[in-house]
């Protein structure tokens, strides 16, 4: 069992192996190694259900039997012990338990439903409850201590085990979404290409006529040549996130918006194919990242980190990716 691998404490050397391997089964008790004691509904597996603060299961149930709400709220947030402490048995007379000022038949399929949905609360908010037990798996959960009799117990072995193998099963018949990467938009100008590579295959006479305000020669954005180190930096970025061009183009200079497509097509197409956006308000857009070497358009608005490139800090694309990759490089 995987407790027999639990860093060794105080309260470890009082606690016991309650896993059988004869029968295969796992009795769930307070003080078992682990994972025994982390499913007890003794253990501080907080959550939130419905509304309620909840500091372990033992406190939800143990609530269950206070019509009051204030009580009953009180107890909710208790850990475990603390809650058993305030058990009363007045519910078992009319097997009428409260939640939220309501009634339920303890007897009841809703009554049920309530129990699922709590363990479901605490199973998807407890990181610790939720590896705990499907570190179980394949293994039969029993519960010998508890009460099999429906009348006298807020929740019986059978559908305390049934509910919690319930939701070890479902767990793994249900697949599992990765977690978002994080999105980092990706200016153009001095940041993918060099802007000065362009200027310099233009004549004299372009260069004269277009004096003060080079951007709008046309064709010239097609013709830049891309920063040192950029090719290979986006192939190591986008193993880790989400990537996108951010771009500004001049507004009359049409050639400018297919010029910056035809660029990525030609050098960075498998990285950026249908994610480019073209804007003057940058700040519009929601991420984590935008490297860009200027605060204008939005930049220094944007919600996310601004990474000013070519800055003391950020001088080039190796010191990006010594800072977005630090533990890969």
């Amino acid at each position: 069992m995987a407790g027999n691998n639990s860093p060794a404490t105080n309260k470890v050397q009082q606690q016991v192996d309650f896993y059988d391997p004869k029968t295969n089964t796992l009795d769930i008790r307070s003080n078992g190694i682990y994972p025994s004691g982390v499913l007890s509904n003794l253990c501080s597996n907080g959550f939130r259900f419905e509304g309620m603060v909840c500091g372990s299961m033992e406190g939800f149930l143990q609530s269950l039997k206070q019509q009051d709400r204030d009580k009953q709220l009180q107890i909710c947030s208790m850990k475990g012990g603390n809650a058993r402490t305030r058990s009363v048995t007045s519910w078992q007379t009319d097997q009428v338990v409260w939640w939220r000022g309501q009634a339920i038949d303890r007897q009841s399929e809703e009554y049920q439903q309530l129990l699922r949905r709590a363990y479901k609360a605490m199973f998807e908010q407890s990181e610790r409850f939720r590896i705990a037990l499907m570190s179980t798996r394949g293994i039969t959960l029993t519960h010998s201590t508890g009460e099999r009799n429906p009348y006298k117990t807020i929740i019986t072995e059978q559908e305390f085990c049934g509910i919690l193998t319930e939701l070890r099963e479902d767990y793994d018949k249900h697949p599992k979404v990765p977690p978002r990467k994080k999105r980092v938009y990706v200016d153009m100008d001095n940041v993918l290409v060099d802007f000065q590579s362009g200027l310099s295959q233009q004549s004299e006479e372009t260069l004269q006529e277009y004096e003060g305000r080079p951007e709008y020669i046309p064709g010239m954005f097609g013709q830049m040549k891309p920063i040192p180190g950029v090719i290979e930096a986006m192939h190591i970025l986008q193993q880790h996130y989400e990537l996108y061009i951010l771009s500004t183009a001049p507004w009359d200079n049409p050639s400018a918006w297919s010029d910056k497509v035809r660029w990525v097509t030609e050098y960075l197409d498998d990285v950026f194919h249908k994610r480019m956006v073209i804007t003057h308000c940058k700040d519009l857009c929601q991420g984590d990242y935008l490297i860009d070497d200027h605060g204008n358009h939005g930049t220094s608005e944007f919600a996310g980190e601004w990474i000013a490139f070519g800055s003391e800090k950020f001088p080039n694309w190796d010191s990006v990716l010594g800072y977005l990759l630090p533990d890969t490089l």
